[in-house]
């Protein structure tokens, strides 16, 4: 009897090491992810309104170039790691927005709507929703890799460090 036993309970060791390995995998691509919007964050956070603006001007299709600054960085950001939004399929006129289940893990896909747009003069509603876009890629320009002036630069005195005039310890 425990011969026959033996080849049944096999496989399930195998196929919970096989599910363990890609749940890691996937946990780990979560993880690079939030690793890279970290980064990109940073990076596009140090750059001024108008620079984020020249980053979503140069995409194609053209990007939303509305919003505040946390705006414009969030949208930089999001259209550097998963692609730009395109146009609508269905219309033509209006530029695709997506709402995500998830901050992370998403892969770039979630719910895509339009709002529509305008026609001549005319402005078109649209009701097109979708669960999936395909995404453009990101064009990276050069008011992104430029290295931006620190405003606090021009603060400090001429020496450098915060410290300059205190009094040195004698001991």
């Amino acid at each position: 009897g425990a011969a026959a036993a033996s080849p049944a309970t096999g496989p399930r060791p195998a196929a919970a090491a096989a599910a363990a390995a890609k749940s890691n995998a996937a946990a780990a691509a979560v993880q690079d992810e939030a690793s890279r919007r970290d980064a990109y964050t940073a990076s596009f956070s140090a750059l001024s309104a108008a620079a984020l603006k020249e980053c979503l001007r140069a995409q194609k299709p053209d990007q939303l170039l509305g919003g505040n600054k946390k705006e414009l960085v969030d949208r930089c950001v999001d259209r550097k790691l998963y692609g730009n939004l395109p146009r609508c399929p269905a219309c033509g006129l209006g530029k695709l927005r997506v709402a995500y289940a998830l901050p992370v893990g998403h892969k770039g896909q979630g719910r895509f709507s339009c709002p529509g747009g305008y026609d001549d003069d005319a402005y078109k509603p649209c009701s097109y929703k979708a669960t999936a876009a395909e995404r453009p890629a990101w064009t990276v320009v050069a008011a992104e890799t430029e290295t931006p002036v620190r405003k606090s630069a021009k603060k400090r005195p001429a020496g450098g460090g915060d410290d300059e005039g205190a009094p040195v310890p004698l001991d």
